[in-house]
């Protein structure tokens, strides 16, 4: 059994693997099903956004040992429960929350805004660090982010939260100093402890804004104080760290590998918006963090069809406007996919790039709730539908067979890095008749990820021929894809983008994917397109030594960032596909929720995940709920 799952994705490379399982395998799973044993009410916040975590054997004041879960909440609580029987262990509050408002969530589907990342647990010292974003009267304007640092023995501080709000980044060469404000961020992106470090990964609550940027904090925790930030853009703006709630990729020699948002790119002038960035931290009196190298497939301006150097400034100064700034979490895609098929008048702007679109739904029951939403977000937006393309709403996954770096975003296509130097992509490489060659920095050319549609290039020639709905859908990825070394297949990955199926591939040593197999289930089935739904698969993977693999998976049925959406429970065999009629494969479901009771109704937590420890599955909801499932007796 795995010891204990003290970060998002079990582990520092982000694989989404627990490969020690041997109670909850695919034979067990397929002989004698699974059922939900009971679930853990969390009692201040229905919306659960980080992932649960697990240490076993604590020692707790009552004299037993106990393997506990830990729960962080948008309520700023974080609870330890008895894994055993949910039996709540502690619960410590880290302060007020925000209340849920219109400034943070253009779709006011959460109650409160506090702890939303996942915390990360050092087993050795007995402590929990998590990130609270605290208000002392519930407004954004008195908000401020704060680390807390929590003994997992009793739920007491360790220390006296750490106000963040100091950090500052002084780039090299002169460039414009940086500093940290709390009203302007949003820390989604899971904290990471390396080298006695916490690194804190921030997005932003507008991203359209002048002040968006992404930040990275670095705490010591022996010395309890602000150590280094990085800031990844600070000529213009953007580049934001969110992930979808995934966090940082750390490989063996301490490298950090992050995936930056919507925002500028010109290195020179200190600015990684649009890239996947390889960061050294330098620790000790003088502590920093320092780029090493970079990989960048196109720039904002490019996907608009601005010029490459006038056209930059205009397409960026035309987004950093603050009086029509859009919180983060509106899918400009999204929002003019619907406003299309609802037969909402649309800007010039819109229409054009609208017209290629096919609208293969008529109206739908959701259409009441969504439609004034729509509309609002609309008469807002002046952007581009494709200034919101987003490398960064996928996580960076490290492959230590192949030393390459996973990258895939809101396109649905892969990236594959090479971790020991990502290519240094330079402004001249992304201007037309260059981009062949900075594919070409690649371990293999870019590869259609989370679908598979043939009239897509995934290395196009100007990233505008991207500008598409395929199947009237987006394909995004929200999250990190699963890693696993197969004893059947080798070392594969699996994902599920937007709309889509779940498929799973294999790498070779030279960085190599090639397709295996993929599940006939899809993620958003009822929603209408376009745009179909959000935010696609939320998946972990356990296997038994590299053998009797299973994938755990919640789908929405619908969308579940502009709604409250029911969810999908799946289990797959991870390993043993079926044979389509066509002869390709299929990933299998061994046990589907919509095969059983009312039980299994969940409300789908967006960008969260299951666990699978010891046996069990914890599986997060928006239901103010923790579900625990284990094997039919």
């Amino acid at each position: 059994m795995v010891a204990s799952v003290t970060t998002r994705g079990y582990d520092l490379a982000r694989t989404g693997t627990n490969n020690a399982e041997t109670v909850l395998t695919a034979t067990a799973v397929r002989t004698k099903g699974i059922i939900k044993l009971f679930s853990i009410p969390i009692p201040d916040d229905p919306r659960l956004e980080a992932q649960p975590l697990a240490v076993a054997g604590v020692h707790t004041p009552d004299g037993r040992t106990r393997d506990l879960i830990f729960q962080a909440t948008m309520g700023n609580w974080v609870y330890a429960f008895d894994a055993m029987t949910g039996e709540k262990i502690w619960a410590t509050n880290l302060g007020r929350p925000i209340v849920g408002t219109p400034a943070i969530d253009g779709h006011m589907t959460n109650v409160n805004w506090g702890i939303l990342s996942t915390p990360v647990i050092d087993e050795a010292a007995g402590i929990l660090y998590a990130c609270a974003w605290i208000s002392d009267d519930g407004s954004v304007a008195k908000a401020q982010h704060f680390l807390g640092a929590l003994r997992i023995s009793d739920g007491s501080k360790v220390h006296d939260l750490l106000n963040l709000e100091g950090a500052v980044y002084t780039p090299p060469g002169g460039l414009p100093v940086q500093r940290f404000i709390s009203i302007q961020r949003k820390q989604r992106s899971a904290l990471t402890l390396t080298r006695n470090h916490v690194l804190i990964p921030f997005g932003t609550v507008r991203e359209t804004s002048a002040a968006a940027r992404g930040w990275l904090i670095a705490v010591d925790v022996h010395a309890w104080h602000l150590a280094a930030a990085w800031c990844s853009t600070v000529t213009r703006s953007g580049g934001g760290l969110w992930q979808s709630g995934a966090g940082p990729a750390i490989a063996p020699d301490g490298s950090i590998y992050v995936i930056t948002g919507n925002g500028a790119f010109s290195p020179q002038q200190g600015d990684f918006g649009e890239s996947i960035v390889r960061l050294a931290l330098h620790t000790g009196p003088h502590a920093h963090f320092e780029v090493l190298s970079w990989w960048t497939p196109w720039t904002d301006a490019n996907r608009v069809g601005a010029a490459p150097a006038a056209g930059l400034a205009a397409a960026i100064d035309d987004d950093d406007d603050d009086a029509h700034a859009l919180p983060s979490n509106v899918s400009l895609t999204a929002v003019i996919g619907h406003a299309k098929r609802m037969g909402m008048a649309l800007t010039p702007l819109h229409a054009r790039e609208m017209a290629h679109v096919a609208v293969t739904s008529g109206p739908d029951a959701m259409d009441a709730q969504i439609a004034p939403v729509v509309a609002h977000h609309l008469a807002a937006m002046k952007e581009s539908a494709w200034s919101d393309q987003d490398f960064g709403s996928g996580g960076p996954v490290y492959v230590a067979s192949a030393h390459a770096v996973l990258a895939a975003g809101k396109d649905g296509i892969l990236y594959t890095g090479n971790a020991a130097a990502l290519g240094d992509t330079q402004p001249g490489d992304l201007q037309a008749g260059h981009f062949a060659a900075n594919y070409a920095k690649l371990m293999m050319p870019p590869i259609l990820y989370t679908f598979f549609d043939p009239t897509v290039p995934p290395a196009p020639a100007s990233p505008t021929q991207l500008n598409l709905y395929p199947g009237g859908a987006t394909r995004h990825l929200h999250g990190t894809p699963l890693l696993f070394s197969s004893t059947t297949h080798g070392v594969m990955h699996i994902v599920g983008g937007e709309n889509s199926a779940l498929r799973a591939w294999s790498i070779a040593a030279d960085g190599t994917s090639t397709y295996l197999a993929g599940s006939n289930e899809i993620a958003s089935p009822q929603s209408p397109r376009p745009s179909g739904g959000m935010p696609g698969w939320s998946i972990t993977l356990a296997a038994n030594n590299g053998s009797d693999a299973i994938v755990v998976a919640m789908v929405p049925y619908k969308d579940s960032n502009m709604m409250l959406s029911p969810g999908r429970f799946l289990v797959y065999d991870a390993q043993n596909f079926a044979t389509n009629p066509d002869g390709s494969k299929r990933l299998q479901a061994i046990w589907d929720s919509e095969n059983w009771g009312p039980e299994h109704a969940f409300t789908h937590p967006k960008f969260n995940r299951p666990i699978v420890w010891k046996g069990r599955i914890y599986r997060p909801t928006y239901d103010g709920q923790l579900d625990v499932y284990g094997l039919t007796n």
